[in-house]
């Protein structure tokens, strides 16, 4: 029966997570969703304890009930698909004559609908089997105890299961089908084990001596305790997933192992409970779980400040290969369950000991048991819907642990005064109120010590949180805290329903940043020019001048800035947390204050959800998510996004959709694509080579050179395109990495990415892991066999550039590029054969063909520039690192090197530029590649300048 009741639990897990995926795909996955989603969950199960509860004390068999109500479940989960399906043209119908900011209520409608009978079949599992098996109220924690363990330890294995292997192997029907097939499995084993195993006590039967019931008091105040309970389980919950989210990232793995800790936690405390002797006060001990919750989380709350710096360090030692990826998966749980274990444990001690206090009559335990998961429920419902939705925008992580806190304090003194209340016959209670109430005192009293002395604790831990461990961390926390606060500037935070926003500024780098939930995704600084482009390449391309646009996620509004300086009429910013807008406004200066333009209507909602209910079509669709690895993220390059897309574009409507190639790898590049072109046939890719921007439609996109130089030249246009160097058609053509026929053969055949099997929502966490930074995606630019076909070649063949246009381009290049990119070498190489006698164009070939270690090739370019009396520093310093890398290749004990030319020339260009970093360090270099006494002996004049015949 143990096992039937492992697995049961485990099931209920994985129709947890399958549906709520399902229903985000609906709904969508803001916050506001995910609440709904939530609260309807916890409620069927409520109401299904209350009202099978009852049930079970009535059948003969309350374990033929659970039979009968696992059956119902697995039959139902064959059939959510179809009702879901029918669901969504009820919601498609009902919310857009809703206001966008009501549209809590059709959710909720819909969400009940297709979740009401199976939570309502679940809910009165465990209340049936408490029925089957107490014997005695003495019985009934114990009982509770060992089935709640054995529920909740399947439930966690079950989580873990399908969010880590079975939904990433075979989808999400597929996986509701497997649980589908175990739950008729539990039914047929339950029912025939009814025959042979008869209830402890039969309907009817008298009460057993020992059968002890608490006094009301003591049972309100259980009641009262297990509501409070179930509110800051799921506050703690909430919050404790965003602060993880913070240090750990927030991918699908990362939730599924956070979920998993939580539960376990749970089972553990009451498998620890069923343990426990027979015997002892249940109320006395719940009033104490309340208080070890607090003493817990003000011994935590100085560990998670500093939980970034120890992750940090642990993804520091790990060497990023597929083979450490479940190593760094166990690193991962290990702090879910340093920040859970504890506390849910505790947890799965209180529920338990309440619900013995509120069992008067073993005969009717499950009615019993019913009624305390109805206040239960009643304080998870308020916990998950008050805790995501109003309370963390209100007063964020730090409030919802003191809110917390406070409850849990309420519910012990609640406890331990109805403990304190002299019993029936007795006049005053023998233990002095002072005693009784100490420990809630003592508790509250260390609450405000640490609560109080720790202020401000969630803005430094955005600060010092960092997603990317490439070099060494500091040494200790206090050296991160005090390298961070040092380098960034705050200039902004908080926390809103689904994430947390901070903005601040590296002053020394004049570079402002944004985090979302310690995540860097936007900046004014390397990506600005991925965001101009995704602005500016679908308004350009485009067969007419597009009049409406949607725009799929903020970010520093900076493409949305973009797109606004061209003659558009309206634009609809969809963006899922309003706190980026909020932040998104002091990047005014770089998004061309996007946010309060009149022609810009900002809706706070998942993308999926307004498209499908938008009223307007749009003749161009911006789409910059984040990146996929990001719960959530990956539902918007699916092809049923794709298709939604195509559902509300225009005719000759066009789709702009960035991707990334850093962090990623080839096969997913391809996956995105191929998806991409399963719906839009007509697509070529951008800019490159860590940032894509693929430009798609239905119809091919015919190229009107002259067209699209009158768009470049509008004043606007100009200025905002100059800002990344793009300067004129020249340049931005450059910018074509795929013609429609390179893309297609680069993504070539092989799966799609769905919302039933999204592979990339799985697969991009890893590569994010695997941190490959350089991913080839067959530029045609590099492929002379393949160049001709790119817009830039019919256009130069036309329009030869000339060396200003090229020194323009190579600007751009030379920016946003790899020094060692060929691409880069190769506009540097046309740049001097159009300019041969610039001494900047030389510069320009004889540094990338450094870079790229031709140190032959770089020596006939810059020794050249320097002999004829070349002293710029960036000359010299590129020369010193020429001569420092042959001085390493060719110095041996039979062959010294005469550094005396280089030096001289060195010694005279640093004097004359102290300030000039780069130049400071490629002297230290060349020093060091001298023997010690050479830089530090009085220099002589050379009798030739270096590289002269």
């Amino acid at each position: 029966m143990a096992a039937l009741l492992f697995l049961s639990g485990a099931t209920a897990l994985v129709y947890e997570l399958v549906w709520s995926k399902y229903l985000g795909n609906v709904l969508g996955n803001s916050g506001q969703a995910h609440a709904v989603v939530l609260a309807t969950f916890m409620g069927g199960l409520a109401l299904g304890a209350f009202v099978f509860g009852r049930t079970a004390d009535r059948v003969k068999s309350p374990l033929a009930l659970y039979g009968v109500l696992e059956l119902g479940v697995g039959l139902y989960a064959l059939a959510f698909p179809y009702v879901l399906g029918a669901l969504e043209h009820l919601w498609l119908a009902l919310a857009p004559h809703v206001p966008e900011g009501l549209r809590v209520a059709p959710r909720l409608l819909v969400s009940s609908l297709s979740l009401v009978v199976p939570t309502l079949l679940m809910g009165g599992t465990l209340p049936a089997l408490v029925r089957h098996f107490a014997a005695s109220l003495a019985s009934v924690r114990k009982e509770l105890a060992r089935l709640y363990a054995i529920n909740s330890l399947g439930a966690a294995v079950g989580v873990y299961v399908a969010g880590t292997r079975l939904v990433p192997l075979v989808g999400l029907s597929a996986s509701a089908q497997i649980a589908a097939g175990l739950n008729v499995f539990l039914a047929l084993a339950a029912l025939a084990l009814a025959r042979q195993h008869p209830p402890a006590v039969v309907v009817g039967a008298a009460p057993s001596a020992e059968d002890v019931a608490y006094p009301r008091r003591a049972v309100r105040a259980a009641l009262i305790g297990v509501m409070l309970s179930g509110f800051t389980s799921m506050l703690y919950q909430v919050t404790w997933i965003r602060l993880l989210a913070i240090v750990l990232g927030a991918s699908t793995y990362a939730f599924t192992l956070i979920l998993t800790a939580f539960i376990l936690g749970i089972g553990l405390g009451s498998f620890w409970l069923m343990t426990r002797k027979e015997g002892g006060d249940s109320l006395k001990l719940y009033g104490w779980t309340q208080v070890g919750l607090v003493l817990s989380l003000c011994v935590a709350l100085p560990l998670y400040v500093r939980l970034p710096h120890l992750f940090r360090w642990s993804e520091w030692m790990l060497t990023r290969a597929v083979e450490t990826w479940p190593i760094f998966q166990g690193v991962t749980f290990a702090f879910c369950c340093a920040v859970l274990l504890i506390p849910t444990f505790i947890m799965g001690v209180a529920f338990p000991a309440a619900a013995r206090v509120a069992t008067a009559k073993v005969s009717e335990v499950g009615r019993e048991l019913g009624g305390v998961y109805l206040w239960n429920t009643a304080g998870t419902l308020s916990g998950s819907v008050l805790g995501g939705l109003v309370l963390m925008p209100f007063w964020g992580m730090q409030g919802n642990f003191i809110a917390g806190a406070v409850a849990n304090l309420v519910a012990a003194g609640l406890a331990f005064h109805a403990l304190s209340a002299p019993k029936e016959g007795q006049g005053v209670s023998a233990v002095p109120a002072w005693r009784t109430f100490a420990p809630v005192g003592g508790a509250a009293l260390l609450a405000v010590v640490v609560l109080g002395s720790m202020q401000g604790w969630p803005q430094r831990l955005s600060g010092i949180a960092a997603m990317r461990a490439y070099e060494k961390p500091p040494e200790s926390y206090a050296k991160l805290v005090e390298d961070t606060e040092r380098a960034i500037v705050p200039r902004f935070y908080a926390d809103d329903t689904f994430a947390t926003v901070m903005v601040g500024d590296l002053s020394s780098e004049s570079l402002r940043f944004m985090k979302i939930n310690g995540k860097t995704d936007a900046t004014n600084g390397g990506d600005i020019e991925t965001q101009v482009m995704a602005g500016h390449l679908g308004v350009l391309m485009h067969p007419r001048e597009p009049k409406n646009v949607l725009l799929v996620g903020s970010g520093a509004a900076i493409t949305a800035g973009s797109v606004l300086a061209h003659p558009v009429e309206r634009l609809d910013m969809v963006e899922i947390s309003p706190a980026v807008i909020e932040a998104a406004r002091l990047f005014k200066a770089d998004n061309r204050n996007a946010v309060d333009d009149p022609r810009t209507h900002v809706h706070i909602d998942d993308a999926k959800t307004f498209m499908a209910l938008a009223p307007i079509q749009y003749d161009l669709i911006v789409s910059v998510p984040s990146n996929p690895w990001v719960t959530g993220v990956s539902g918007l390059f699916t092809r049923d996004f794709f298709q939604l897309v195509d559902k509300h574009l225009t005719d000759d409507g066009v789709l702009v959709q960035w991707i990334h190639t850093y962090e990623s790898n080839t096969e997913l590049v391809k996956l995105v694509m191929r998806t991409l072109h399963d719906t839009f046939p007509h697509a070529t890719t951008w800019l490159g080579p860590e940032d894509l921007v693929m430009v798609a439609s239905r119809k091919p996109l015919s190229f009107d050179a002259a067209a699209v130089a009158a768009r470049m030249a509008r004043p606007e246009v100009k200025e905002d395109l100059a800002r990344v160097e793009i300067h004129d058609l020249f340049g931005l053509l450059s910018k074509q990495v795929h013609t429609e026929e390179g893309q297609k053969a680069f993504a070539g055949e092989g799966p799609i990415n769905t919302d039933d099997h999204n592979l990339l929502e799985y697969a991009s966490p890893v590569a994010f892991f695997l941190a490959n930074l350089d991913v080839r995606v067959k530029d045609e630019r590099r492929s002379p066999e393949l160049g001709p076909g790119l817009l830039l070649h019919q256009y130069v063949r036309e329009n030869p550039p000339t060396a200003e246009q090229v020194a323009k381009l190579y600007r751009n290049v030379e920016r946003y590029h790899s020094e060692k990119n060929p691409v880069v070498r190769g506009v540097a190489a046309l740049w001097r054969s159009l300019a041969p006698e610039d001494p900047a164009a030389a510069l320009a070939l004889g540094r990338a063909v450094l870079a790229q270690g031709d140190l032959t090739q770089a020596a006939s370019i810059l020794e050249p520039e320097v002999a004829k009396g070349g002293r710029s520093p960036e000359l010299v310093t590129e020369y010193l690192k020429l001569v420092t890398a042959r001085t390493w290749a060719s110095r041996t004990v039979w062959t010294p090197v005469n550094g005396e030319e280089a030096l001289a020339v060195a010694r005279d260009v640093v004097a004359r530029h102290p300030q000039d970093t780069k130049l400071q360090k490629a002297y230290k270099a060349y020093c060091e590649a001298l023997p010690p006494a050479a830089c530090t002996r009085p220099a002589n004049p050379p009798t030739v300048a270096p590289g002269a015949p």
